[in-house]
């Protein structure tokens, strides 16, 4: 049963993962996590670097930026607890690695051991599902790169973080920028009413902003609003309630063998990015969700050529739906998300 008016939660109302930030030489927040790529890439292509590894599960947006600047992009496949398996670092040519943290259980010291033994290569670690988790940040890669737009409500966010390189920015205005801010504001203007007209409207500006993203390629900084928001956000707080829900979900998936949930114990530091779970048939229950009000993404269709150098990461490209568990819900809600998860199953 919810309570109501009891004693608050305690969290350190501190806001500390900034201080982790600024803490880098190089920091710059950005227009979106593709523009972040887009800055490594082009660190990559000044000192000469031809070859990029990148983990097999990752969509196109996570490497496009290597692609346009001409670097030959090759996959590299992961075990089933999301960590990287890499065999042989010793590659043909200059080289960078870059790793994927994935839904906060990626092993951060096995990551920080690669990153040693491939000393070597230039090491770009994509933070995007743990870019609240300070913990992360103690991590010796060169580069640091990130997208925030799924974690927290803003009109831009990318991060690149370096304490070895550093990228220009550009300022001003942008497409994407543009369309976003507007449709924020019909966005706000539906929560309220719920008219599908606006819906659509809202749907079809985010669509062309992500588009814009092909004509008004580059480096852009994040919006003023966009950065002041993220630059105040209560990092603890959201990982608390994160956890919470995460923890929560967890219990309730684990009465039902018709989903398997992909990520096993989170360690105590972890901020989850949300809840991945396998099923029968992805697209069917992925519009039954829809239809019911909840939203659960496939965050990463991948071409053929990822899908041959691993197995795991093809499984999980054809048969995951990942399930939200962000601070703007509540265990109640997580008790909703599951009975509409067995309503759109069974029919219950």
């Amino acid at each position: 049963m919810r309570e109501y008016g009891s004693e608050f939660d305690y969290t350190v109302n501190q806001r500390v993962v900034q201080n982790k930030w600024t803490a880098f030489r190089n920091f710059h927040l950005l227009r979106c996590g593709r523009d972040a790529v887009f800055a490594a890439a082009t660190v990559l292509k000044e000192r000469g670097i031809e070859n990029v590894m990148v983990p097999a599960l990752s969509c196109h947006s996570m490497y496009e930026g290597f692609v346009h600047c001409g670097l030959n992009v090759t996959f590299y496949p992961l075990d089933t607890q999301f960590n990287p398996k890499l065999t042989d670092g010793k590659q043909s040519g200059k080289h960078a690695i870059l790793f994927m943290l994935y839904y906060g259980v990626t092993d951060l010291e096995f990551v920080q051991r690669l990153i040693r033994e491939h000393k070597e290569c230039i090491s770009i670690v994509d933070i995007t599902h743990s870019v609240w988790d300070q913990t992360v940040y103690a991590l010796q890669a060169d580069v640091l790169i990130g997208s925030m737009r799924k974690s927290v409500g803003v009109v831009n966010g990318g991060i690149f973080l370096s304490d070895r390189f550093a990228v220009q920015a550009k300022q001003g205005t942008n497409e994407f920028t543009e369309f976003r801010t507007r449709g924020f504001q019909i966005k706000n203007s539906y929560n309220e009413t719920s008219d599908p007209e606006q819906k659509f409207a809202y749907r079809t500006l985010f669509a062309e902003a992500e588009r814009s993203l092909d004509r008004q390629n580059g480096v852009y900084c994040a919006d003023p609003e966009s950065v002041e928001t993220m630059m105040s956000v209560n990092a603890e707080e959201l990982r608390h309630k994160r956890f919470a829900n995460f923890k929560h979900l967890a219990r309730l998936l684990a009465q039902d063998d018709s989903v398997k949930p992909l990520c096993g114990q989170l360690p105590e530091t972890a901020v989850p990015f949300s809840f991945p779970i396998l099923v029968e048939d992805q697209l069917k229950l992925q519009t039954e969700l829809a239809r019911l009000g909840v939203y659960a993404p496939v965050l990463w269709p991948i071409d053929d050529r990822a899908k041959a150098a691993c197995e795991f990461s093809k499984t999980v490209s054809e048969n995951m739906l990942s399930l939200p568990v962000d601070q703007r819900y509540t265990i109640e809600d997580m008790n909703v998300i599951y009975q509409r998860l067995k309503q759109a199953l069974y029919g219950e």
